[in-house]
């Protein structure tokens, strides 16, 4: 019995040890959208290959309705890709956002977290095609618990997406 609990211990470790951010080519060209309701800060400066860019997708916000858009885009000269875990592009998934109130309280997370298998398989990468982006709209109060008032969103970046923080945007949210 010891045997084989240490045995599943090491196989979790050696599963868990990560996978290096790979990135690699693809494209899709769309901008962001910004309205009155909400403010986008500069545009960051990307130091990596792949640039990400927070934005609007709707014009009034409610605390159930919330839609904002997540961009990845391709600055250079040959195809990129990403993993889509921890981004938007897989929307029900993990804790990718920093939701921060105006009272400096952080927005409960209540969506699913996931077990994954390391490294990712193939199917979780998303090429960018070289000087072309891809871009998915999402629900924010889907995974987090919003209430009225403004609200500092910024995509946390990092982990296993290979994808950089980017911009953050400041939404308000008004009663339905």
């Amino acid at each position: 019995m010891i045997r084989q609990i240490s045995l599943s211990l090491l196989i979790v470790a050696a599963l868990s040890a990560g996978c290096q951010n790979q990135k690699s080519d693809t494209s899709t060209t769309e901008s962001s959208t910004s309205d009155s309701s909400a403010t986008v800060s500069p545009e960051p400066t990307n130091s990596g290959k792949l640039e990400t860019r927070l934005g609007t997708a709707g014009k009034s916000f409610t605390k159930d309705s919330v839609l904002l858009s997540f961009t990845v885009i391709n600055h250079t000269d040959s195809a990129q890709r990403f993993c889509k875990w921890e981004t938007p592009f897989e929307p029900r998934l993990g804790k990718y956002l920093e939701v921060i109130h105006e009272n400096g309280t952080e927005a409960i997370f209540k969506g699913a977290m996931a077990r994954r298998v390391m490294p990712p398989p193939a199917e979780t990468y998303i090429e960018v095609a070289p000087h072309d982006s891809v871009r998915t709209v999402f629900n924010l109060p889907d995974n987090y618990a919003i209430t009225t008032g403004q609200y500092t969103v910024k995509y946390s970046g990092g982990g296993v997406s290979g994808l950089d923080a980017g911009n953050e945007i400041k939404i308000k949210i008004s009663n339905p």
